[in-house]
């Protein structure tokens, strides 16, 4: 056979198509005895068609209607569906895939380049390089493919994925994106992720075991156990729901970690950071409450509001903030208290304390207490200067080395 041409409301029953295969509206399609069509040259329809066996053909092209295919379809070339529906129960193969409104894989497909201007579903694995949606996409299976990028609302299950760009909700089900996430508004991660980077305008939440590289996110950001990032920067609030370990942390809200937190660089937190395990890190500064079981800082410290520690702050050189209140033990090369700020127990070489503050004890080589400062008791190696109204409530001993605080 050469050409073969199927009028409107025909039905056609054939296994091998020389040329092209053409049909008018609402046509079907029966394979031959073998149980597929195989068309050498290209299958096109105007207006609705039924394909009820295997079709192998080099482009598919559907206009205006309705595309049901009962078993696989493989367009070598190209599938094209313009104006149409699209809703495939077998295989799906193709080199490239423009469908305008709506597509629907009820098995595994394998594509190269895929558009769809409205909605995609599939129920099995889904493997291609750059897949492109308007609208929705809902994948079940596995999704692998180079890029993959959604104007609406995206739900994946397990992916493998260079990168995945979303404009306004994504979700997927654990496994690997190399490159970058990047969602408008909310992204969830419901089992393990890895991640190159993650951007999110909004909310996001990944599952514990999660890893991944620069964090960003504008509004809430949460770990749903251990977790291990790059730098971590949130607009708003983090929580995070076990042991983390990345480099640098900013947060300009609260932060919360319910294990030990990890950090080669920097915590900067704008409010409230509440760690209930250890805390280390290169450097901290929290412009509000500070707690943590244990703190260890490489440089400096510095905390606005109040302290909290069980086992202490220590670091190169500690910076609290006016009317703070501490609780647990400073330890650092060089503290500095600020006016009428609480403090329970200072170990340092050098200590000044601003004026009317009080302290518990200081242990110290250098001691400057300014004007109004109440203390319970002072040991010193070197010198101590006590400005006006300045009190101790035991007598200071001068001693010729610092006791060592407990560990």
């Amino acid at each position: 056979m050469s050409d073969v041409q199927v009028p409107k409301g025909g039905r056609i029953r054939v296994d091998v198509v020389d040329g092209d295969l053409e049909g008018e509206s609402n046509v079907t399609i029966e394979a031959g005895p073998s149980g597929k069509t195989v068309v050498n040259g290209d299958a096109t329809f105007e207006g609705d068609v039924t394909v009820l066996g295997a079709l192998e053909c080099g482009r598919f092209t559907a206009d205006r209607g309705r595309v049901r295919a009962e078993s696989s379809i493989v367009a070598r070339e190209e599938f094209r569906a313009e104006k149409s529906i699209v809703e495939i129960f077998g295989s799906f193969s193709s080199a490239r895939v423009e469908v305008d409104r709506e597509l629907r894989l009820h098995a595994e497909a394998t594509v190269g380049r895929l558009s769809v201007g409205g909605i995609l579903e599939a129920d099995g694995p889904l493997t291609g390089d750059r897949l492109s949606v308007g609208g929705s996409a809902r994948v079940r299976g596995l999704t692998k493919c180079e890029s993959f990028s959604v104007g609406g609302r995206a739900e994946l299950g397990r992916v493998d994925l260079c990168s995945f760009e979303v404009g306004g909700y994504g979700s997927v089900g654990g496994g690997r994106i190399r490159d970058k996430v990047s969602v408008g508004g909310a992204f969830v991660a419901t089992a393990s992720l890895e991640f190159g980077g993650l951007s999110v305008g909004g909310t996001a939440t990944v599952a514990g075991g999660s890893k991944g590289g620069r964090v960003e996110v504008g509004g809430t950001f949460r770990a749903a156990g251990p977790f291990a990032f790059d730098r971590l920067e949130v607009g708003g609030i983090v929580d995070l729901e076990g042991a983390a370990t990345g480099t640098s942390v900013e947060v300009g809200g609260r932060l919360t970690v319910l294990g030990d937190l990890t950090l080669s660089g920097k915590l900067e937190v704008g409010g409230l950071a509440k760690i209930a395990g250890v805390v280390s890190a290169g450097a901290l500064e929290v412009g509000g409450e500070f707690e943590a079981r244990r703190a260890t800082i490489a440089e400096d410290a510095e905390v606005g509001g109040s302290i909290r520690t069980d086992s202490g702050l220590w670091a190169r050189r500690i910076d609290v903030g006016r009317r703070s209140k501490v609780r647990g033990r400073l330890v650092a090369e060089r503290v500095r208290i600020g006016r009428h700020a609480d403090v329970e127990e200072i170990h340092a070489e050098n200590v000044e304390v601003g004026a009317d503050a009080e302290v518990g004890s200081i242990v110290a080589d250098t001691v400057e207490l300014g004007a109004g400062v109440r203390v319970g008791r002072v040991e010193y190696v070197r010198s101590l200067r006590m400005g006006k109204g300045a009190t101790v409530a035991e007598p200071p001993r001068q001693v010729p080395q610092r006791t060592k605080p407990p560990e």
